[in-house]
Order: C-alpha cells, then structure tokens, then sequence
C-alpha cells in the first residue's frame, strides 16, 4: 500500500502547481482560484473573434446576424442569463452587423438586465434595447397587426423600490444607475418582439440578407413585414466559433487547466475498492472547487451515469472528463492502472502515446482532419500494432464538439482542437485513453493545459 500512495501522489504531483491548502480527496481545504476570472477576461470586449466573425459574413453575403441560442448571445456578447438555465424562454437576444461601426446589440427583459446581465459591468459599449410589459395588451396586439410600424406604451421598469431605511449598496445603486442610463438612450419596448424589431432597424438589419437561429426570428422578420431575407445561422455560427478569440483562448486555458486538475483528482481516488459513482462525484466536486460545472465523465468505456462499478486490484480503464468554465469546456482522458498493468495493457498505452505524438508533432495550418486520423493509423501500422485508436479530432470550445456539420475541414491558426485516443476494442484487458488540448498556431501548436504522463498509475 505505501508504494501505491507513493504512485498516487507521484500522479497527482504532475497536475499544474496549485495553492497552499489544496484540496485532495477526502480533504477538508478548498482549492483557491488562480488566474484572472472570466468576468476580468471579458472587461473590455465580448467572447467573439469579430474579425473572423465579419470575414465569416462577407463570405456568405450575410449582412447581420440576430440570435437567441444562450450559447450564441453569450459568444457574442458575454453574456449569460440564468434564467435560460432554468426553463424560461429567451431572457437576451444578440444582433450583430457586418458594419463594424454598429456596436453589437443585446435585446433584454427589464429585469434580466436589471438583476442579472448589469452586474458584468463591461465596458465595451453595447447597443441595448430594453423591453417591460405593454400598458394595454389590446393596443399591443393591435399594433403587431400594424406591421409593428408603431409602438404602444410600455410598462415602467422592474427594479427593487428603496425602502429608504438603509443606504443602498454599492451593487443596488450600479443596477439602477444601469437601467436608467439604458433607458435614457433607448425608451423601452413593451415586449421582446417590439424590442427586436427596434433594433433590428435601428441596426440596419431591416434590409438584406440576415442570418437567425431560430423559427420565431424568422417569423418575426415576416410578421414585421421587414423585406431582409432571413437564412439560417447554424453553420456561419459554427465557422465563427472555430478560430477563437485571444479571450477565448485564454478562457479555455483556465477551464481545461482546472479540468485537467479535477480529472487528476479523480484518478488519484481510484483504488482497489473504489467505485465508478466515487470517481464521477469527486470529478465534479473537484471541478466546482476550481470554478468549473462537470458535464460528464466517461469511466472503463461507461458514460452512463447511473451505472457504478467497483475497482479491483489490475483494473486498467480509462477515463473522460469534460467540465465547462464561463462556458468554455475542458476535455482531458488517460489510463489508469489499478496496480501492474497486463503486458497487453502496457504495449497498447504505449502504441497509444506513439501514434499522439505523430500526430501532435504534425499538427499545423492546412492539416485537414482526416490526415489527422490516417497519420494516427499510419504510425500504429508501421510500429506492427494491430489494435485500433480512434484518432478522431473535434474543436472544443463553447461546445465539447462546436464544430460539428462542417465536414473534413483543415486546420487554421486559432482552432482548438482534441483528438481522441481511445482504444476501438474489446478483449484487450481493459480501457485505454488520451487526450489533451490543443492551440493550432502560425507555425505548428501547442497544449494549451500541462500534459504530464500519458498514464497514471494508482
């Protein structure tokens, strides 16, 4: 048992240095943040590469885009409305120009913006257009008829009344200093649609062809009578997405440093005995700890969450880990060995970390993602490995896959991107897997989380 503890401490040793204090499993202390916060990445620009976002729509003719996928009115303007968390309907929109001298436009509830979107206190200088409630919902419906060309009355704004009592906070005083300023630009909408319209004309988006994410903007632009042609988002999107931003980059540094670090957590409990639930739980609590939400873990080849398994001494299973940080998902696997690995085990990780650094080593502009799986293939033939590795790259970013639909594409400077390692086979002794993350640049890439070992022994 001692040599063991030594190996898993020796396992753990290889995660990035953390804090005094840092947590273990089973340990009371909680790990301190380290790094600039998401909040602080995103202080003076949204998430968005807008150079590639407007090269994007002069590609496909697009003169704006308007969107309400949380996902896409995060990405392009930071952020994030709890509420769509928790069942609601669209509590933000986003608008964006192909005219980089239209600022991008948040569409918001009153109190959405009041309560929760205020509190970012960014400072690039967004276009915001408020809606409240109508003062009487018959002059409402009967100016939708109207082709929305004119506006009923809307209602005051919600924000909490000052009871007086107490001098307001420092954040009470901001949120209402915030929903006053908005408003004293742009009078508020009495619904969401009257706000979009607003400021899909206000914007310049009335006209052209304008890309949307959903059945209800287009409905929108043809109920509006707008003459813009509407065509579907998705796959623009998706092209923007996959060359990230300096901020993205660096918001997915943190978030796959600190799931890497949960992940080696997790494998550090992993003992004869130990259960798959255990693993799973110490994953997300790990994570949590480092500012990151798990999204899952898959353990020996089971992603079904609900099925526990216990460890015995020789065990060799591999592991997945995939958590978010201010949307942004880490993704990190290896093999853990339970004590001595079979012979077979041993020649497949290796056959495993053989064909990565083929791979890793010709990563680079112009690659496209099916070299990337035959240099992987190609390098386990040549060795005489007869097994196979998956091999199979996927951008990771505001998505675990944000990159899907677009096809064998190649490589450009600013994709992140993960190449599955896992092992296709049965019979073999057990699970194997690798991955780490990767930063396509000018001239090559390189990880953009510490790598250490390729397995880990407990």
């Amino acid at each position: 048992m001692e040599r063991r503890e030594l190996l898993k401490a020796a396992a753990l040793a290889g995660a990035p240095a953390m804090t005094a204090g840092a947590a273990r499993p089973g340990g009371a202390a909680v790990t301190a943040l380290v790094g600039r916060s998401p909040a602080d990445v995103l202080r003076k620009a949204p998430p968005v590469n807008l150079d590639r976002a407007y090269e994007i729509m002069e590609r496909r003719g697009l003169d704006g885009m308007v969107v309400s996928n949380p996902v896409s009115v995060y990405h392009l303007t930071g952020f994030w409305p709890a509420t769509s968390r928790m069942g609601y309907g669209p509590g933000a929109y986003a608008l964006l120009s192909r005219d980089p001298q239209q600022r991008i436009g948040v569409v918001a509830a009153d109190f959405t913006y009041y309560y929760l979107l205020s509190d970012n206190q960014y400072e690039y200088p967004y276009q915001v257009f408020l809606f409240t409630a109508p003062t009487d919902r018959e002059q409402l419906a009967a100016a939708k008829a109207g082709r929305f060309e004119t506006a009923p009355a809307a209602a005051a704004p919600r924000m909490f009344p000052d009871r007086r009592r107490e001098p307001q906070t420092a954040t009470e005083r901001s949120r209402g200093g915030a929903v006053r300023a908005t408003l004293g630009k742009q009078p508020a909408s009495p619904d969401a649609e009257f706000a979009l319209v607003k400021a899909i004309r206000a914007m310049g988006l009335a006209r052209g062809t304008i890309a949307v994410d959903s059945p209800q903007l287009e409905r929108l632009f043809t109920a509006a009578a707008l003459p813009a042609r509407t065509v579907a988002a998705d796959e623009p999107l998706q092209l923007i997405r996959v060359i990230k931003s300096p901020r993205e980059v660096e918001l997915m540094r943190l978030a796959a440093t600190a799931n890497r670090e949960a992940a080696l957590a997790a494998a550090g409990a992993a003992r004869a005995g130990a259960t798959y639930r255990e693993l799973r739980s110490t994953f997300y609590a790990e994570a949590a700890r480092r500012g990151n939400r798990g999204v899952f873990m898959v353990i020996g080849g089971v992603s079904a969450e609900g099925v526990d398994r216990t460890l015995r001494d020789g065990d060799a299973f591999l592991f997945d880990a995939v958590s978010e940080g201010a949307g942004y998902h880490g993704d990190f696997a290896r093999t853990v060995f339970v004590g001595e690995p079979s012979a077979t085990m041993k020649r497949v990780t290796a056959g495993i970390e053989l064909g990565w650094a083929a791979v890793r080593d010709a990563l680079r502009p112009g690659l496209k993602l099916s070299q990337i799986t035959a240099i992987g293939h190609d390098t386990l033939k040549k060795a005489g490995y007869d097994f196979f590795v998956a091999f199979g790259p996927h951008s990771v970013g505001l998505y675990h896959t944000d990159a899907v639909g677009l096809g064998d594409f190649a490589l450009q400077a600013g994709m992140i991107l993960s190449v599955d390692c896992p092992v296709m086979q049965s019979g073999i002794g057990g699970t194997a897997h690798l991955e780490d993350l990767t930063l396509i640049t000018a001239n090559g890439s390189q990880p953009i989380h510490p790598t250490g070992a390729p397995t880990i022994q407990v």
